[in-house]
């Protein structure tokens, strides 16, 4: 009797012991930039702190973090080295063209916008130029690259997407062959994908870097189409969405706080269940209308799973420190419900089980 006493209380505890804290699933939702380019800076070595204490799931680095090839090396290396309950997300911007943190400025290779991929290159080199560029970022510790860019090029003159070549074509079927060779060649390479920007950022006449982007009256349905082929034919792992508003779903929030667009279009009607990720929740189309408290929580419950934050430090303190104590507070408020967190932890831990 009290050897099976024993065992049953053995069990328990190896039950109970794989059950992660309520701490530990938001510290997966959390994706933070840091200032500095060596892994001997000071801020680099207080976010390696907060990696070892289970504070945050992911890093993002920006052209500052890119000093040169050795640096950047020990840089990741250094975050890499770190063991942690989870593999830690070490991400990238790295399109091509205007938007390439990795370039000959710094050392690397250079690549082209995505319009001029789609003008100058067939598929097949369109493939072996975007294999390159992810066994790069492979090769310097990076396991997540915010590409392709899914968007269409329906406003030629769009701040953000048209006037920088990011957008392959104005027609989806060409924006879905060029894209898929992109997600191909990082499929191949050990890299995450994660599509953008969700639901179309294409048509947009503003930057939602520098303000909010209503795309309401220039938005059209077949900007979706990527997504839902993407979807379909489970090519899309994550997804980042957008801060631009369209009425036509949602008439009060930008799409990275609605839920009509996150958990209800994308989720329900696309069928979408990988991880959705935040556009940066420091720009400017966010942060001039809602509080940090207010964007955290309407963000959570619109269904994104992996809050971005280009900067470590809000006005109080650290970013993480703070995103943590706001989703702690709402969840023992009845403000963010607890299966939200844990749903998010679960998509964010499926999608780890890939990286190495």
């Amino acid at each position: 009797m009290i050897k099976k006493v024993l065992f049953l209380c053995l069990v328990m505890t190896s039950i109970f012991a794989k059950n992660p804290s309520l701490e530990s699933m938001i510290a997966q939702m959390l994706m933070v930039g840091v200032g500095g380019d060596e892994s001997s800076d000071k801020w680099v070595k207080q976010l390696q702190e907060d990696i070892k204490k289970d504070r945050v799931g992911g890093i993002i680095l920006f052209k500052n973090n890119v000093k040169n090839q050795k640096e950047l090396k020990k840089l990741t290396t250094s975050f890499k080295n770190i063991k942690t309950k989870q593999p830690l997300f070490i991400a990238v911007d790295q399109e091509g063209g205007k938007v390439q943190r990795l370039s000959s400025k710094n050392g690397f290779n250079d690549y082209p916008a995505a319009r001029d991929i789609e003008k100058n290159k067939n598929l097949e080199q369109t493939y072996r130029t975007y294999k390159k560029l992810a066994d790069e970022l492979k090769e310097y510790g990076f396991n997540v690259n915010f590409a392709p860019v899914v968007d269409l090029n329906i406003n030629p003159n769009s701040p953000a997407i048209g006037t920088k070549k990011r957008s392959y074509s104005d027609k989806e079927e060409i924006v879905i062959s060029y894209a898929n060779e992109f997600i191909n060649a990082q499929n191949d390479a050990g890299i995450v994908s994660v599509l953008k920007h969700f639901p179309g950022h294409g048509s947009a006449v503003a930057d939602s870097h520098k303000r909010l982007t209503d795309v309401s009256s220039t938005w059209q349905y077949k900007e979706l189409k990527p997504y839902y082929y993407f979807v379909k034919y489970k090519k899309a792992k994550a997804i980042m969405v957008s801060h631009v508003t369209l009425d036509k779903f949602d008439k009060n929030y930008p799409a990275s706080l609605s839920k009509n667009i996150i958990n209800g279009l994308l989720r329900e009607q696309l069928g979408f269940d990988g991880v959705v990720f935040s556009d940066d929740m420091n720009m400017k189309a966010i942060t001039d209308i809602y509080t940090l408290k207010q964007a955290v929580i309407k963000a959570i419950n619109a269904g994104v799973d992996v809050l971005v934050f280009s900067s470590y430090f809000t006005k109080k303190s650290s970013v993480i420190r703070e995103v943590r104590e706001i989703i702690l507070q709402a969840i023992k408020h009845g403000d963010i419900d607890k299966k939200t967190i844990e749903n998010s932890y679960r998509r964010v831990k499926e999608l780890k089980n890939d990286i190495n």
